[in-house]
């Protein structure tokens, strides 16, 4: 982590542990916006999610697809663009159920997001691209939990039916 003076010389203390507490904060809250969403985290749930906007709707896909005793994996994916020439959104979401934290993993097929970036980079991500992209996921949680209609499916235990 870089030291920060100021033009005395004076030691500041890092933007670094501001950014990492809004993280935390931001994550902590994504996993319980997942768990309304899915309920519990075993490989299969899935939750279907329809947003009404004013001339459409977009059908947003919560799934989990990996499961192991500390952690699982949710893949979140709109069902088309939101307007020609966009792409559909698509994040993987690692869940870590002993910390009840849920973190942004891979967005629009990019993985391994560093809490602070200098500026500017070669792949020109902002400083705090991190934090951008898990409180974007809260922001759209937030948005199907409060304007979407969900419909959550569980898969069938072996012999049920």
């Amino acid at each position: 982590m870089k030291t920060i003076l100021d033009n005395k010389c004076r030691l500041l203390r890092p933007e670094t542990d501001s950014i990492l507490q809004a993280h935390h904060a931001d994550c902590e809250a994504n996993y319980l916006r997942l768990q309304k969403l899915l309920g519990r985290f075993e490989v299969g749930v899935r939750a279907g999610v329809i947003l009404l906007h004013d001339d459409r709707e977009d059908a947003v896909s919560v799934e989990v697809r990996e499961r192991s005793p500390y952690t699982a994996l949710v893949d979140i994916a709109q069902s088309k663009a939101p307007w020609a020439g966009a792409s559909r959104m698509h994040m993987q979401v690692r869940v870590y159920l002993d910390a009840r934290m849920a973190e942004v993993v891979s967005c629009q097929g990019l993985r391994h997001f560093r809490v602070r970036y200098e500026y500017p980079n070669p792949k020109m991500f902002a400083r705090d691209e991190k934090w951008q992209l898990n409180h974007f996921l809260g922001e759209w949680l937030g948005a199907c939990l409060r304007h979407g209609s969900a419909e959550l499916k569980m898969p069938f235990a072996a012999g049920q039916e």
